[in-house]
């Protein structure tokens, strides 16, 4: 995906990511510069002169169940319950379409979906209330409905970048 011309990469996960069962997560590592922007970024919490915005991108979603709703959480603590985490919430993406868009012949190559959401708020939270280091982002995926281990659903790529407006 190619980002907005203000846009700064903060950081990418290892490696692809399979959605099976009850879920999957991923750590997104920022490098230290970053972290240290961010941090002041989301010192400000006034909200009437914030002028970053912070995005995590689900990039080539592929597999062949598109009857699925995924929820992704950031920072929820390992083996917490989802739903006593609701204010982790970034957002949930529908994979309508998605057969479709993995199948290799088509003009795009079969690059899968792409979904973006907004978790500036979740980036303001004071430190010490997070669950994970802080030059890392943890980010789970959890199935609104568990998924058979055959589902075959694949996040290529798990990334978070900051626009500035």
């Amino acid at each position: 995906m190619t980002l907005p011309k203000d846009a700064e990469l903060l950081g990418v996960n290892a490696n692809e990511l399979e959605i099976k069962g009850a879920g999957a997560h991923t750590v997104v590592r920022l490098n230290a510069d970053v972290h240290r922007n961010l941090a002041a970024t989301s010192a400000n919490t006034s909200g009437d002169t914030v002028r970053n915005r912070v995005y995590l991108i689900l990039e080539n979603i592929r597999g062949t169940h598109d009857a699925t709703v995924l929820n992704v959480y950031v920072n929820l603590p390992e083996a917490a319950s989802p739903g006593d985490h609701r204010k982790l919430l970034a957002g949930s993406v529908a994979l309508y379409g998605l057969r479709r868009a993995s199948v290799q012949p088509r003009e795009d190559g079969g690059l899968g979906l792409t979904s973006v959401l907004d978790i500036t708020r979740m980036l303001i939270e004071p430190p010490a209330a997070r669950s994970t280091p802080a030059n890392e982002i943890r980010v789970s995926i959890v199935p609104a409905r568990q998924l058979p281990d055959a589902a075959g659903i694949v996040v290529g790529q798990v990334s978070i970048f900051r626009e500035r407006y």
